[in-house]
């Protein structure tokens, strides 16, 4: 009598020889076996032809000279130099699709420093502020022998220089004089409002 079982496990028999069931599934087969010596023996058969078949192919492989396989091999595979526009154009072509990223990432710090090294030059190349910019420059100097002032400096904040030319306190007197002459009001000292600032 023909064991019902067998017919579930037998299409089983030659993965589990090969070593291609899942371990469930080898267990399964192997508490099948051991009840049923009609499986057990077909399990026999495919492990001897198995073994004839692989002692074959060992026994054909010792045959053959395999020395220079490898080289035969590579001189196939190995594929002519390409022309150089060809290769540059390969080169490029793998550089956009595997490094897109990285191209995108170096293009966008070139951009950066780009733009920082021309706001750089740009505020180098201001004039400066206040008295020392290039429009306030002297144009003319001129020499008044009778003049009576002298010239008061001044240094500000940030380093510049301020000059004043102010009244000299021995003219004082003549000034006035003039004044009065002229009914004009008298003018404050202007080395006061020197000294004031």
């Amino acid at each position: 009598m023909k064991n019902p079982a067998r017919k579930t496990f037998e299409p089983l028999l030659s993965p589990y020889v090969d070593g291609e069931l899942t371990p469930e599934e080898r267990q399964a087969v192997e508490r099948h076996i051991a009840a049923d010596k009609e499986s057990a023996a077909q399990v026999a058969d495919f492990r001897a032809a198995s073994g004839l078949t692989r002692l074959s192919f060992e026994m054909l492989a010792d045959e053959q000279d395999f020395s220079e396989f490898a080289n035969q091999v590579m001189a196939r595979v190995t594929p002519q130099k390409l022309p150089l526009f060809e290769r540059l154009k390969l080169s490029v072509s793998e550089m956009f699709t595997y490094q897109r990223n990285t191209l995108i990432t170096v293009g966008a710090m070139a951009c950066a420093l780009a733009l920082m090294a021309g706001a750089v030059v740009k505020l180098s190349g201001q004039d400066a502020e206040g008295y020392a910019n290039a429009r306030v420059e002297v144009q003319s100097v001129s020499i008044d022998t009778g003049a009576r002032v002298r010239p008061v400096v001044m240094e500000t904040e940030k380093g510049d220089a301020i000059i004043w030319m102010v009244e000299d306190g021995t003219a004082k007197k003549t000034d006035e004089v003039r004044r009065e002459e002229l009914d004009l009001e008298p003018a404050h000292d202007a080395s006061q409002k020197a000294g004031d600032l």
